[in-house]
């Protein structure tokens, strides 16, 4: 898991370099929650799409096998999104807004 820079969002997509893209909050965030709800969407529908597949007679074994790397490849992408969840619950803003809650409502 990458450690998100202060007062940052670790975007779903990558720098033309290949590294992970960062922006400051609220100027993409919408755009961000965007893509991460896009990329969780396919994964659903092409893993139904798969088990479907994978249940038809007569289905080959290429077209198994390009189901199984697309599939890969969409686990990949929800676990990059799962981690920066985690990275925006895990931050000191989150951690100190969870405290306040916490303090307000008796709970420790």
């Amino acid at each position: 898991m990458t450690t998100e820079p202060s007062n940052l969002r670790r975007l779903p997509w990558n720098s033309p370099e290949g590294t992970a893209d960062y922006a400051p909050h609220g100027l993409v965030d919408h755009i961000a929650d965007r893509t991460e709800a896009d990329i969780i969407g396919r994964a659903r529908n092409d893993a139904a799409y798969a088990l479907v597949m994978a249940q038809r007679p007569g289905v080959g074994l290429e077209e198994l096998s390009r189901l199984v790397s697309k599939l890969a490849g969409h686990v990949r992408d929800v676990t990059s999104v799962a981690d920066m969840r985690e990275e925006r619950l895990n931050s000191p803003a989150a951690k100190a807004l969870e405290g306040a809650l916490r303090a307000a409502l008796g709970q420790h």
